[in-house]
């Protein structure tokens, strides 16, 4: 079947909680039957009108997951490994091992990140150490880790790193697009991974799954999550 591209985040949402009823009718029961027993996170700023939509049909809660790339000071429109919400640090080692950064260097643009992820902390209204938080909402649950789309899914992973750090029954990654070759890398790191949209391609792009692609803004999530039914806020 020909695929056809999602009208918004938000519907794409809607169709990978379908989508999960389709590939796996287990998970599907457990979830409509255990909201208690299940959570999501979000990654900002695409993935918070995807798990909107795909929370909606669950009638789960979220909470937003903020990673940051490590800038190359050099280049800071490239990385070399990520930052979470909680400080978890994940390295690019093989891309580090070639950019020729001296030990103070990769110190400061790791320390500059966790800075930039105290700021967007607070720039959503949350506290500094959300350890309770996630112990309260992370342990022996499934959880649920949405986004707009997979790329390289370094992303990702280091989302994934964080998860893991709060012993989680399960974690289940659920993306509207992404390509084959980060599907394969990120699979065996989780229980389950559901994508409607597969790509074996060369040259792979999120955007092309959307009709009407467009970087969300901050301003956008800020409206999203205020009007939610399902956002949790950590200050809560």
């Amino acid at each position: 079947m020909k695929f056809v591209k999602y009208s918004s985040r938000i519907k794409a949402g809607e169709l990978l909680a379908e989508f999960i009823l389709q590939e796996n009718k287990q998970l599907h029961t457990f979830i409509v039957e255990n909201r208690d027993k299940c959570f999501c996170f979000s990654i900002p700023n695409g993935g918070v009108p995807v798990s909107e939509g795909f929370c909606s049909r669950y009638n789960l809660n979220y909470d937003i997951l903020i990673v940051r790339k490590i800038k190359i000071p050099y280049n800071t429109e490239a990385g070399f490994g990520s930052v979470t919400t909680d400080g978890t640090i994940l390295i690019n080692k093989q891309l580090l091992s070639r950019l020729n950064l001296s030990e103070q260097a990769v110190q400061n643009s790791i320390e500059l990140t966790k800075k930039e992820i105290k700021e967007r902390l607070k720039y959503y209204g949350k506290k500094d150490n959300l350890e309770d938080f996630y112990i309260q909402n992370i342990k022996d649950k499934n959880i649920f880790i949405l986004d707009d789309g997979l790329a390289s899914g370094f992303t990702m992973l280091a989302a994934i790193n964080m998860i893991k750090k709060y012993y989680p029954a399960k974690i289940f990654i659920a993306v509207p697009t992404a390509p084959l070759r980060t599907i394969n890398n990120i699979k065996t790191k989780v229980n389950e991974i559901f994508c409607p949209n597969i790509r074996d391609v060369m040259w792979f792009a999120v955007a092309d799954a959307y009709k009407n692609w467009y970087d969300v803004p901050e301003s956008e999530v800020i409206e999203i999550i205020n009007k939610s039914k399902f956002y949790i806020s950590s200050m809560k």
